[in-house]
């Protein structure tokens, strides 16, 4: 594990800082690999049966299965086939040990775009995050395709399944959450007071409105009714337009609080592009859906910025570096809190923090909203 230099916050990247996963030449996601989500499986009688059909005849009693397995899907790419879109994406399934070593990953990818060149994800399933509520995985994704209106060619869409393998979809979620494009949407792992949680990313307007809003409903299912924004990008000398997304699903704290990531996207002066991962406390006793950035009750930005030749360096065919870091998985292990990111938005890299280390640096770096609005603190700065 390597340790990062930009912030006070202790991180060590996973693998010394090397992609987890990364484009194969001879697979079908031999052009890039990016945006992962995460599901641990700790061991128990249900997960034990989930294990072993992702992993087929395993020995469950091998000490490196002794803390379960963790399944990571991440958005694959092809290169250009023949009669496809190019840049289409599927997604794709890897398993590992809790000490990040693979145990497989699929040869096939397990949700694929529909192949009419008209249906709502035909270019792309895309950013896909999965939580699991109950026995039943939701994997909420952003379906693509450019064939459509502009206004309609990006839709929150949802796919479910049993056994993280097998996955049936659902199109587009219904209600007003997809009256307009919209992406990174992300499931709480439980309802609060009766009813379920997305965060989601509306794009209305200019970028620099693209902020984190919440949608509720009475079932994973939908129908999702809009809240409006919980959170919005701060102002930061350095870029030119700044923007949120929601990341990983959140993680429970207890007593109806959650760890959230989230991803800040920037441009500056010159063109060139910059993502960090920032880190949000959502408090739902204080939560006043007349009033929903309530929600939040702290803040902290620049929790890992993009530093390593992977989170910077990027074989796409681009003038400039894409200098990125995309949260969009997460999970708690032994103490720990481990977030699973796209770099340089071309490889499947992990970082992991001391959970109590984490909580402790968000309560002294926060940035807080008065009840007046105005924002207390500054961004946490390197």
């Amino acid at each position: 594990m390597m340790p990062n230099r930009s912030t006070r916050l202790k991180v060590t990247r996973l693998n010394q800082g090397r992609p987890l996963i990364a484009a194969d030449p001879h697979r079908w996601d031999n052009g890039f690999t990016l945006n992962p989500t995460a599901v641990r499986l700790p061991r128990s009688p249900r997960n034990d049966e989930l294990i072993r059909g992702i992993l087929g005849d395993v020995d469950l009693d091998s000490p490196k299965l002794r803390e379960g397995v963790i399944a990571v899907f991440y958005r694959g790419i092809p290169k250009n086939i023949p009669g496809r879109p190019s840049l289409r994406s599927s997604v794709g399934l890897a398993v590992f040990t809790s000490e990040f070593e693979l145990l497989r990953r699929l040869a096939y990818p397990v949700v694929v775009p529909s192949d009419d060149p008209m249906s709502f994800d035909y270019n792309g399933v895309e950013d896909q995050r999965v939580t699991r509520i109950g026995d039943t995985f939701y994997m909420v994704y952003c379906g693509f395709n450019p064939n459509l209106p502009v206004h309609h060619n990006i839709h929150i869409c949802m796919a479910i399944s049993t056994d993280l393998i097998h996955w049936t979809k659902l199109g587009p979620v219904h209600g007003s959450v997809n009256d307009y494009p919209n992406k990174d949407a992300v499931l709480l792992p439980e309802p609060i007071d009766g009813m379920y949680v997305m965060l989601h990313r509306p794009m209305v307007g200019h970028q620099s409105n693209f902020n984190i809003a919440i949608a509720v409903s009475q079932s994973p299912l939908g129908p999702w009714q809009d809240l409006g924004t919980i959170m919005r990008a701060l102002p930061d000398p350095r870029y030119e337009i700044s923007w949120l997304g929601a990341g990983s699903a959140p993680i429970p704290l207890g007593n109806n609080r959650y760890l959230a990531d989230y991803h800040i996207g920037n441009y500056l002066s010159t063109g060139e592009r910059d993502y960090s991962a920032g880190y949000a406390i959502l408090n739902f006793n204080n939560f006043d859906p007349a009033k929903p950035e309530s929600v939040v009750e702290s803040r902290c930005e620049n929790v890992l910025e993009p530093e390593t030749p992977y989170e910077v360096c990027s074989p796409w065919p681009h003038e400039k570096n894409l200098n990125c870091v995309f949260p969009a998985g997460s999970c708690e292990l032994n103490g720990h809190i481990i977030m699973f990111y796209g770099g340089a938005d071309a490889y499947v890299l992990g970082a992991c923090f001391e959970r109590n280390e984490l909580l402790s640096y968000l309560e002294a770096n926060a940035v807080r909203l008065r009840p007046d609005g105005v924002v207390v603190g500054m961004p946490s700065r390197s």
